[in-house]
């Protein structure tokens, strides 16, 4: 056998494995949660949506995003605002089947072009978390466009502050520009109410959180904070769709109630 088809085989066989594993362990985590009360709304996190998928673990093709839309769209996901998924979480309301979130980092510009059409076309809400200062800068979306979004009543529009620096450590100053004044520029130009928040990097300390809680935020994700409690609104974990979510099984098992479930409990391990 030649050495290229050798490797095939060998990578067809390691796939099916570690999706065989993953299925075991929703199965695990399934019946695990059929005798608990725990319950988490997959949150999920897109950042950028172009064809650098093969570099940047943060970046998913536009041609996998549609795929990925279209199998929430035909296998009927509840997908719901980030607003929604916070008050089932405030009200320890348990949610319907197959319920789902999903939001976007930074502002990107193709977020626009890729992403707000699909959203459009199926009708699922999303949350977009803008850099203030960075709209209208090359790659990035301009204030029109986050206009037309705002306005469209499919996408909420959320802060990723205004410079995205790093908020730990930071003094109440620079935490107030950051946290404050970014929320009451987007409240000015948009003409609504801005209720979420989203750290840079993911990061935060409880001076940046309370700085969040102090600015009149309703709710504030990171990225898959440790040690946080499940219902602390103030440190939403979410889920990261990336390349490695390409497949449609790994995005299956991202999207279930069971893998976030199970990834909170093994970091908490």
């Amino acid at each position: 056998m030649h050495k290229n088809g050798g490797r095939r085989i060998n990578r067809r066989i390691l796939l099916i494995s570690v999706a065989l594993t993953m299925v075991a362990l929703i199965v695990g985590a399934a019946a695990i949660m059929s005798v608990s009360t725990a319950y988490t709304v997959p949150i999920l996190m897109y950042h950028s949506i172009d064809y650098n998928d093969k570099s940047s673990k943060l970046s998913v093709s536009p041609e996998n995003f549609a795929k990925q839309m279209e199998f929430l769209y035909k296998n009927r996901y509840n997908v719901v605002s980030l607003e929604k998924a916070v008050s089932y979480i405030k009200n320890k309301e348990r949610p319907p089947r197959k319920t789902v979130a999903i939001t976007f980092d930074d502002g990107f510009q193709n977020n626009y072009q890729y992403v707000y059409p699909l959203l459009k076309r199926y009708k699922m809400p999303a949350t977009l978390f803008v850099i203030v200062n960075r709209i209208g800068d090359p790659g990035f979306v301009t204030w029109d466009e986050v206009k037309e979004m705002s306005d469209s009543g499919i996408v909420t529009i959320g802060s990723h502050t205004r410079t995205h620096f790093w908020l730990l450590g930071s003094d109440e100053h620079f935490l107030k520009n950051e946290v404050e004044e970014s929320k009451k520029i987007l409240e000015e130009k948009l003409g609504r109410k801005v209720n979420s928040f989203c750290y840079p990097m993911g990061a935060f300390d409880a001076k940046s959180k309370k700085a969040v809680e102090a600015a009149g935020y309703m709710c504030a994700v990171s990225t898959n904070p440790k040690n946080s409690a499940p219902d602390d609104i103030f440190a939403i974990k979410r889920v990261k769709i990336s390349r490695s979510s390409n497949n449609l099984l790994t995005f299956w098992a991202e999207t279930t109630k069971y893998y976030t479930w199970f990834k909170q409990h093994k970091e908490t391990e």
